[in-house]
């Protein structure tokens, strides 16, 4: 049978694609219990054992440290079993190996125990199902198996929903997801917040930021859902990758105004927009009202303010930022320090570049092939060979390998010195 590609449409119950018989096609032969059919007196011994092991099973796969072969015996053994175990405790398993990205044994499972008369799934089941199918890219055949939802007489949830819409907006079209966003709100099928925070992350990733404001606006009008930072942060985002600053700042204070609090994410898109417009007198002032509305700021916070400062030649106020930082109690990373080493080189402040590069491995933070491309590259520069010598054999005992910039400083700086031999000898070690 030829499997023809799902529109956007869900189907009706009395017209199912293909794909639902192809799963029910190939059913396994049948779950017995010899001990069962041998002795029907021990049922309900069976029953409790039953019972034991499923509790077990479900404490396994929420404590989180079930591993992938565990988790398959169980579900071979749960299928050879009479009656078959609770949907709860399939929905449990399944859900375990879906956080552990096993989509394709998830999927499979699925597959299996619709193969099987007795088995009856809820809505958690086919969710999961539908989620594994759109994480593996193939959210076309994630409609079937909203067809075979409706077939066993389940209504999807909004989680359900979401999960499609994602996955339209993720892997397949702007057009597919808005047609079935449409779809929902015409038949009435349950959405929640999420449902058109996921719409308007799609319409901002594809610039269409107009749209979603409208969406946003709805939302508001309508009364069903109240709009949350997840609604309004792609947009702040999007305005401000687009230095529309001022419409940003306008949406951040009409999101206030409307006692919707604004996050991290919220702050953090509008201090990297106004850094990179260099609009410091607003800068800070958002930077000291974050704590009013009860955000701390983070790593990714100070590392913007610190590259901007870095970038605008405002070296020593880049440094107060990451003494701020530190006394606030937020360990700065390695892209926090790799930003003021290589403002420091360009700086020809060597020394002190090295000073914090050393502090960096005290605190040890790993460094990676920028930190020591941008102390290698001053090193040759002023002819200091020895110390870029000790840097390189400090990067490979880190287990970091130069890449085509970190070579390239080096060639550039050998050339200009007349060190010819030594700059092919370098090109040979390249290829």
């Amino acid at each position: 049978m030829k499997m023809k590609r799902i529109t956007t449409r869900p189907p009706s119950r009395g017209n199912l694609p293909s794909f639902i018989f192809t799963i029910l096609r190939n059913p396994s032969r049948g779950f017995h219990s010899d001990a069962v059919n041998a002795n029907p007196t021990c049922t309900h011994t069976i029953k409790r054992t039953h019972l034991v092991s499923e509790s077990m099973i479900q404490t396994r796969c929420k404590s989180g440290k079930i591993r992938k072969d565990e988790a398959l015996g169980y579900f071979n053994s749960m299928i050879q079993t009479k009656p078959l175990p609770s949907i709860w405790t399939f929905n449990c398993l399944l859900g375990a190996l879906s956080k552990m990205k096993q989509y394709s044994a998830v999927v499979s499972m699925c597959k299996q125990l619709m193969g099987y008369a007795h088995f009856r799934p809820d809505v958690s089941t086919m969710t999961i199902f539908m989620n594994c199918l759109c994480r593996l890219n193939r959210v076309d055949l994630g409609f079937p198996v909203l067809a075979i939802t409706l077939k066993y007489g389940l209504q999807p949830n909004a989680h359900s929903m979401n999960t499609l819409l994602h996955g339209l907006c993720k892997y397949s079209s702007l057009a597919e997801a808005m047609e079935l966003f449409k779809l929902i709100e015409e038949k009435g099928y349950k959405c929640n917040e999420i449902t058109y925070a996921t719409m308007i992350n799609g319409l901002c990733k594809v610039g269409k930021i107009s749209k979603a404001v409208e969406i946003l606006k709805k939302m508001w009008e309508d009364g069903r859902f109240k709009p949350n930072q997840d609604c309004y942060n792609p947009i702040i985002d999007s305005l401000c990758k687009e230095s529309r600053m001022d419409d940003a700042l306008t949406l951040f204070r009409d999101m206030i105004s409307k006692s919707v609090v604004p996050d991290i994410i919220s702050y953090n898109s509008l201090i990297h927009g106004l850094c990179n417009m260099s609009r410091w007198e607003e800068v800070l002032p958002l930077f000291e009202g974050m704590e009013d509305h009860g955000v701390r700021p983070d790593v990714v916070t100070y590392t913007t303010l610190i590259y901007a400062l870095c970038q605008s030649g405002r070296l020593e106020k880049a440094k107060s930022f990451l003494i701020c930082m530190l006394n606030s109690g937020i360990s700065p990373n390695v892209c926090t320090y790799n930003v003021l080493i290589n403002a420091l080189c360009n700086d020809e402040r060597i020394q002190e570049a090295l000073t914090l590069f050393g502090t960096m491995i005290e605190k040890r933070i790993k460094p990676d092939v920028v930190t020591f491309t941008s102390l290698i590259s001053p090193s040759c520069k002023s002819g200091n060979w020895e110390e870029a010598v000790m840097l390189f054999k400090t990067m490979i005992d880190h287990g970091v390998l130069p890449d085509i910039v970190t070579y390239s400083a080096v060639l550039d700086a050998l050339c200009k010195e007349g060190k010819t031999t030594e700059a092919l000898n370098l090109v040979e070690e390249m290829i």
